[in-house]
């Protein structure tokens, strides 16, 4: 029985690799096109099963009856992702993604959600949904809709098993009602853009106060690219900081910043199921993530063993936790 649940997305990504994003109305020429599996929840479940290794991560998703579908839980199972609680939607497609890409990294992304919008409750009520919510040790979520996180997020609680949460794309249109369900959850995960939605700030002491304000008990996780992750406790005011990987120090170039998030996210959780500290969780994700960053496929995060041992490597050249206590919140 798997040790962690994930639920979100899976979708379909077609990368089209550019030397610079357009501006409206500009037309600019495709260098290379990737067709790879992706979503915000087959990533962080492929992140996580190279942690974990075969078995112990299963997906909540749903897919269309299709080709795109087939191909998928292909590529899932052969990362040993379990792929029972998947549900195939009738008269959907399977969901995609159309993403550009820059010469830096940077990317645009527009995706199609098809089956993935119609994940429900009912799609939660099977035998093997709840079995393995049963016997889980984590549960981490993405971008379902808010009342399927809601209901995971209550019977992970019925069954004190710990929830990870990156809200995504949900945070603009349910601010308040994400604020209440976030109060529920160990950790939260936001990039910059998203808790400047959520908490009006980007400012790590007006965050830290926002957080506190809202009752948020939990820890806050910003993904802050290339000036690398903080962990914000509002009790106790302290963050905690790794930067980013020193790629250019170890002649490693950024090619793809797409799933570099779902890389933190899954290996954050990997190791939070393993019995990680939190810092230990921190520092191994945002390796994760700065080794997906080299690579052009969506789901570049490695292996436990290729990412411990560069993570070692990486502590010679400044890759070390910082912690400090906010200015603002320390009275």
């Amino acid at each position: 029985m798997a040790s962690l649940v994930v639920c979100g997305a899976i979708n379909w990504d077609i990368s089209c690799f550019v030397e610079r994003l357009p501006v409206p109305g500009e037309e600019v020429i495709i260098k290379n096109v990737t067709r790879v599996s992706g979503g915000t929840g087959g990533n962080i479940a492929v992140a996580a099963a190279r942690i974990l290794g075969a078995k112990e991560v299963a997906l909540i998703g749903a897919l269309g009856k299709d080709d795109i579908a087939r191909q998928q839980i292909a590529a899932l199972q052969e990362e040993g992702v379990i792929t029972k609680s998947i549900a195939y939607i009738e008269g959907e497609e399977s969901g995609q993604a159309y993403i550009l890409v820059d010469q830096t990294g940077q990317n645009f992304i527009a995706s199609n959600l098809g089956a993935n919008a119609r994940l429900n409750r009912k799609c939660l009520n099977k035998g093997q949904v709840q079995q393995q919510l049963q016997k889980c040790r984590g549960l981490v979520l993405t971008d379902p809709h808010l009342e399927v996180a809601e209901e995971l997020i209550n019977l992970a609680k019925r069954r004190a098993v710990p929830v990870l949460w990156d809200p995504g794309i949900l945070i603009n249109p349910n601010q308040k009602v994400l604020q209440a369900l976030a109060k529920k959850v160990e950790v939260i995960f936001l990039n910059e853009t998203e808790a400047s939605a959520l908490l009006g700030t980007g400012d790590l002491d007006m965050s830290l106060q926002k957080i506190k304000k809202l009752g948020l008990g939990n820890h806050v996780v910003l993904k802050l690219g290339t000036q690398g992750a903080v962990m914000l406790d509002s009790f106790s005011g302290k963050v905690t900081a790794v930067p980013a990987l020193p790629l250019k120090k170890l002649e490693l170039n950024v090619i793809s910043t797409v799933g570099c998030g779902d890389a933190f996210a899954g290996v954050f959780t990997a190791y939070q199921v393993m019995g990680s500290s939190l810092e230990r969780s921190l520092i191994m994700a945002s390796a994760a993530a700065g080794l997906n960053a080299t690579r052009a496929e969506t789901r570049g995060s490695p292996g436990r063993a290729t990412l411990e041992a560069m993570e070692r490597k990486f502590r010679n050249l400044g890759f070390t936790i910082q912690k400090y206590r906010a200015l603002k919140t320390a009275e």
